[in-house]
Parts: C-alpha cells; structure tokens; sequence
C-alpha cells in the first residue's frame, strides 16, 4: 500500500479542496501582514496608502543586507563574498540595526519617547533611555552575528521600514492633511509616494531579479530536516481508528507515525471541546486580553494539539482503509503561517492591554472626540505609521518567500489583494484579518472550485467575492 501511494499521480477532489485550503491561509497569512498595517494607516492616519505594498518590496529587499549583501551594491566593499561580511560590514550591519530600532522609537514622540514617555508608566528619563539603548544594541548584536539567516533578516527589515514608514508621514502626508486636503487628493499622493519609493529601489538595489539564500535543511532533534522540499502527509480512515504518515519525498524518510483508535479520537475531541468551552467562559473582566471566542479557540486547538500528541501510537501504512488522503505542506509555508498569527497576536495584546492601543482604538473611532479627551493624536498617528512599517518590512519579506523571486513590482501586485482585505473587513482593524483570510481563500479555492481556471485569474475571483459580500453587506464584515 505504501508503494501504492507514492505512485499516486492524481490527488482525490477532497485531497484538492484540502490542499487549496492551506494554500489558501498561507496567502492570507501574507496578505494580512500587509493589510493590517494598511487597515491602520487607513482608518487611524486617513491616508489610503497605495504607497504601502512598495513598502512591502522596500521590505523584500532591505533582508538582501543580511541574506546576501554580497548582492548588495553599497556594500560590497563589506563583504568577501555573497553571504560572507567583513568586520567593518558586520559593525555596519549593527550599527544600522540598532539605529533603525532607536528611530522606530524616536518617531513615538521624539526625545520624550527615548526617555520612555510612551510607556504605560512614567519611568525616569534616564531610565527610558538606558532600556532603549540595551534593547536596540541587544538587536542588533542578534542580527549581526545571526546573518545571513532569513529569520534575521526579518527582524532586520521590520527595524529599518519601521523607521522609514514614519518618515512618509512626518514629510509628506501629514503636511497635506494639514491643508484639510480631500480623499482624492490624498490618494494621488500616496501613489506619487509608491513610484518614488519603487524607483529609488531599483536605484539603490539595480532592476534584475534577485532571491534570497535560503537554509535548505535544518537540524530537529538531531535529525536533519529539509525545509525547502513539501512534506506528504498521508491520512488513512481504518475500521479501527485513524493513521497518519508524514514523508520526506526527497529522503523517503519517515518523519512522524501516529496511529489513533476511534475511542481515543472521541475523548480526544471531547476533552478538546471542555477545554475550549472554559476557555470561553472564562473572564478577566475589562482587562482582558482575549475575547471569549478568541480564548475558548486557543485553547481547544491546544488541547487538541498537545492530546494528538501525547496519546498517539505508533504502527505501520495499513494495508487497506476506508478512505485515503493526501496533502503537501511546505515548512516555509507553515512557518509564515506561524509567524503570522504570532504577529496578530501581539498587535491584538498591544490594542487591548495598552494604553496605546486604546488610544489607537479611539483616535480610529473619532479622531476629534479623542483630541478632546486629551489623546495626543499626532503620537497616535506616528505610532500606527511605525507598526505598519514594522508588518510591512516582515510582511515583504514573507512575499518574497511565497514569490521565490524578488522584483521591485512584487508589493504592486500583492497591493490590490490587500485593498480588497481591507474594504471587505470593513476598514478596521480586525476586519482586516478576517477579509485578508477570505481573500486568501478566495484565490486558493476558487481555482479549485472552477474547473479550467488557471492561476492567473487567483485576483479576480477574490474581487467577485469582495463584490458578492459588499453587495449584501455595503459596510464590510466588521464596520
């Protein structure tokens, strides 16, 4: 049986709709990265920012510093070959690092914000000014001596957009909104803003493609694991239980073997469904974190998890079952998944445990009512330009993961997907994460649901989904 499904050559429709599902929450994953920042800078800094996926390409490209800045022009009197820096470069490196996390805080509030005004508490200046500097030089000694890995070059491309982004709107847009300008006028800006920043790529980085150096194996537990090649997950339903095989196609190695009776899937499933529903009814009363649903789905996909875990045994491909499916997951895929929700999770705590966050919440309600509350709305609205250019700057390099090729119209392309995210959410926040999983999905499954599609019209069927649902919801799914 084992031989028999390796030879495979066609995937059941169930193993196709499956696969274009994960597929499809992988680029929701991506697109959310970018929509998030988008939905921010649009419902709190009112600029609909068409700026913002060449943001993501300025993202895409900074991680070619670290990865490979052998490839990169002005430094290549830093370096002794691609991926290989000299001392000076690695001291550049750094240096670069630690003053692009000092200047993300910087634009909060200026000197104040150094000295840790925008802290929850009132910590003496001096005090402030310490911590900051520990922590920017602790990230840069992290990217300097961690390059060329791709996981440093995230942290290093979050730091330098995020300072970057602020400046958009320190020089450019909050002058024109200054002058009261219209909508339409805005947005003309923002998109003089994305050809300025797209050129000034292509002038710094040259306009040939280029790809990132990527790890191709990775030790696990001792055992090396091949991180580039798709995984083949194999699920059998037996009269007796379920089975799961998990394969290395390039090795023909076995990388995990579970095997579970039905008895135990039933308790497996009901502990799961307890341990969710006392996650959702548990309450912390107006400090909480995590909103019901949100706590009681943790939980249960914890306990289901870790239970799967713990309570499966071992055995061999059965020799015949009553249904047999296939789906290939891609580490890298998985990994932006991962890193993905990581990132909402922190951004959802900042919003709902700070103080920042409430003031980002209630400038985006009513900017004026927030002025008048004593809400400093300006430092509100650097502080959204600085998360966005944080999600942008990983965000684009995620893109770059999914794309496989880095060119300086990448973030263009991925722009109109994460405008309909946004619209289709409802321009706020949260609205953002869940339009950017429905698109995702949109694109994925519904190559999959009409035969004769090819991958090119992935764009369009996610826009006939964003007109389906504005038609009967004008508002979105969450405004």
């Amino acid at each position: 049986m084992q031989g028999k499904i390796r030879v495979r050559c066609t995937m059941p429709p169930t193993t196709a709709l499956l696969q274009a599902i994960i597929t499809g929450i992988a680029t929701g994953s991506m697109i959310a990265l970018g929509a998030i920042g988008l939905s921010m800078v649009y419902s709190i800094a009112e600029v609909p920012n068409f700026a913002h996926g060449d943001l993501l390409t300025l993202g895409a490209y900074t991680a070619l510093v670290v990865n490979k800045p052998g490839n990169v022009p002005f430094l290549e009197l830093l370096t002794t070959g691609t991926q290989a820096r000299t001392l000076t470069g690695t001291v550049v490196v750094f240096l670069i690092t630690a003053v692009g996390v000092l200047g993300a805080v910087y634009a909060l509030g200026g000197v104040d914000a150094l000295g840790g005004s925008w802290w929850p508490t009132n910590p003496p200046a001096a005090v402030g000014a310490a911590v900051h500097i520990a922590a920017a030089a602790a990230v840069g000694l992290v990217v300097a001596w961690g390059a060329p890995s791709i996981v440093v070059g995230m942290i290093f491309s979050g730091a330098v957009v995020a300072t970057l982004a602020p400046l958009q709107e320190r020089y450019v847009f909050g002058k024109f909104r200054q002058k009261n300008v219209s909508l339409a006028l805005m947005l003309v800006v923002s998109l003089a803003v994305a050809f300025v920043l797209r050129y000034g790529i292509q002038t710094v980085f040259g306009g040939t493609a280029r790809s990132y150096a990527i790890q191709p194996t990775v030790d696990v537990f001792g055992a090396s694991v091949n991180v580039a090649v798709v995984k083949f997950i194999d699920l059998y339903v037996m009269d007796g239980g379920l089975f799961l095989n998990v394969t290395d196609p390039v090795s023909d190695g076995v990388l995990f073997t579970g095997s579970w009776s039905w008895l135990v899937v039933v308790a497996i499933l009901a502990v799961s469904a307890v341990v969710g529903y006392a996650g959702y009814r548990f309450r912390r009363g107006e400090r909480a974190i995590l909103g019901p649903y949100l706590l009681g789905t943790i939980a249960g996909l914890a306990a289901f998890v870790g239970l799967s875990a713990v309570l499966a045994t071992g055995g061999s491909v059965p020799e015949s079952s009553l249904y047999a499916t296939r789906v290939r997951l891609s580490i890298l895929r998985m990994f932006i998944i991962v890193l993905a929700l990581g990132m909402m999770g922190v951004l959802h705590t900042l919003l709902r445990a700070t103080k920042l966050g409430k003031a980002m919440r209630a400038t985006s309600d009513n900017r004026e009512l927030a002025q008048i509350r004593g809400i400093d709305t300006e430092r509100v609205t650097m502080s959204v330009w600085v998360l966005a250019g944080l999600f942008a700057g990983i965000g684009g390099v995620t893109l770059g993961f999914l794309f496989g090729t880095l060119t300086i119209t990448m973030g263009f392309f991925i722009l109109l997907p994460m405008f309909a995210a946004v619209i289709l959410g409802g321009i706020t926040i949260y609205g953002a994460l869940f339009g950017s999983y429905i698109v995702g999905l949109a694109m994925e499954v519904g190559i999959f649901a009409i035969p004769g599609l090819s991958a090119t019209y992935r764009v369009p069927i996610a826009f006939v989904v964003l007109i389906l649902v504005l038609l009967v919801k004008p508002e979105g799914i969450t405004g």
